[in-house]
């Protein structure tokens, strides 16, 4: 299970370093509009949502002596590992305009999410594949999602000390060479830790160039009728429905902390650091009791249990800060020594927003398997691959929505793109509503997702039915 889930720090890395800085890097350091900003983002995600049903037909029907997906993890993850780090990168013949800024970062975006897409769909179903009881999916899920968090501590929330230091007053979020050492750093671990996966694992591979293969002329048929039993079927129905909403708030939180942090909160680079990575550490945390609780209460009923502590989280620091009750620069005198209270309670609360997005995820994850797994008992055929890809089509599709989101959020409060580093303040009016969406409106949408999970049907047989 750990070897397995090396592969979700390569993962981590690309998705988690665009998922919390690409806002910032296109508004801050290149000036875009965030309107554009979220439709650069927006449309490679939905690019990637339309390609990845047709990566998990491809991954389950290949046939080599490497088995069904190692091929793509490979090929993938390098390729992966060189386009993020072009992510980062605008060339010097592309900055004649905003506009061939604007078409450059639309290319690189498809690049990177093609190649996440040849790696992470036969990787979620190899998952699929190795672990086949009910709680054992839970588990292997659950320290998927640790990893996850591990790397992105590592990356994403390091990298505000590392890369992001401001000097001379000067915010450090508005300087593009920043950007571009980071993307270096984590192009070189992702395509290590690609390597790694592929070879720890290499043992689950199958063989299967003896397997059956279809005529390539129906190719297309085939792959139109597995989408069409997938979507009819009962199972996974709900569980579509609920990561869709979870996730378009997940990302309307994620895109907009970055904005909380710089100009809501006004941390220093070490207090980001603190701040971001405690949501790390929540989701790790989260994930950890994700393996205690459906044992205990199922998996529907861990997902609930898991959304109430998001909910309340948010709903407490919308109470503290946008209330006046609690100012962002607060601290208290003790000893002789000032303790920033204000800094305290926004990370334990945001954290909690987070420690309960780490119980979600990886249970509706084995909920999916799940199906998947009833759908192959009820029909003798395996479709790993093709499940796998329809779910992360549904996340992808929520990420695309959840970043135009945010950018029209950001649009609409009236927040501005800093022209340099010294003009980078904002309104109180425009501060208090980037609050007010990030803590009161994610907390709304996190209790709707609750909504949708209640009608999922699978749950654990009986103990005395084995």
């Amino acid at each position: 299970m750990c070897a397995y889930s090396l592969g979700e720090c390569a993962n981590s890395l690309v998705m988690n370093g665009i998922f919390n800085f690409s806002m910032l890097f296109y508004t801050k350091a290149l000036g875009l509009n965030p309107k554009w900003t979220g439709l650069i983002i927006s449309l490679a995600v939905f690019v990637e949502a339309v390609t990845e049903p047709i990566m998990g037909h491809i991954s389950d029907n290949t046939r080599s002596s490497w088995g069904r997906r190692h091929p793509y993890m490979l090929a993938g993850g390098l390729l992966m590992a060189f386009c993020s780090y072009l992510f980062w990168t605008v060339p010097a013949f592309c900055r004649g305009s905003q506009m061939t800024i604007f078409f450059y970062l639309v290319f690189v975006n498809l690049l990177v999410r093609t190649s996440l897409t040849m790696f992470f769909i036969p990787y979620l179903a190899l998952g699929f594949e190795m672990c086949g009881d009910y709680h054992g999916r839970s588990r292997l899920q659950g320290i998927r999602q640790i990893f996850n968090m591990a790397a992105n501590f590592a990356g994403p929330a390091m990298a505000w000390v590392f890369f992001f230091g401001g000097k001379d007053n000067l915010q450090a979020t508005t300087m593009e060479a920043n950007y571009r050492h980071m993307g270096g750093t984590f192009a070189i671990a992702t395509a290590v830790f690609a390597i790694l996966v592929v070879i720890l694992t290499f043992h689950w591979r199958e063989d299967t160039r003896n397997s059956p293969q279809s005529p390539r002329n129906a190719w297309l048929r085939e792959f139109l009728i597995e989408m069409k039993e997938i979507l009819n079927d009962p199972n996974p129905r709900w569980v579509f429905a609920f990561i869709f909403i979870l996730t378009a708030g997940m990302v309307l939180v994620g895109s907009l902390q970055m904005f909380i942090y710089d100009d809501f909160m006004r941390f220093s680079s070490w207090q980001k650091s603190i701040a971001h990575g405690s949501t790390m550490i929540g989701m790790a945390l989260g994930a950890l009791l994700s393996i205690r609780l459906t044992p205990s209460f199922d998996k529907k009923g861990a997902v609930i249990i898991g959304g109430s502590v998001s909910i309340a989280g948010n709903m407490i620091l919308a109470a503290l800060f946008l209330t006046g009750f609690m100012e962002p620069g607060a601290s208290l005198n003790l000893g002789g020594s000032n303790v920033p209270i204000a800094l305290i309670l926004f990370v334990v609360f945001h954290s909690s927003y987070w420690l309960g997005c780490g119980i979600m995820l990886p249970v509706s994850t084995a909920m999916l398997a799940d199906a998947s797994d009833a759908h192959r008992l009820q029909t003798g055929k395996a479709k790993c691959g093709g499940y796998s890809s329809v779910y992360s089509l549904t996340m992808r599709l929520a990420m695309s929505f959840g970043v135009i989101l945010s950018g029209w959020c950001l649009s609409c409060i009236g927040y501005k793109a800093p022209m340099d580093a010294r003009a980078a303040t904002q309104t109180h009016q425009v501060l208090w509503s980037l609050g007010f969406v990030a803590f009161f409106i994610s907390a709304i949408i996190c209790l709707v997702s609750l909504l949708a999970i209640r009608f999922y049907p699978i749950a654990r047989w009986p103990k005395a039915q084995g």
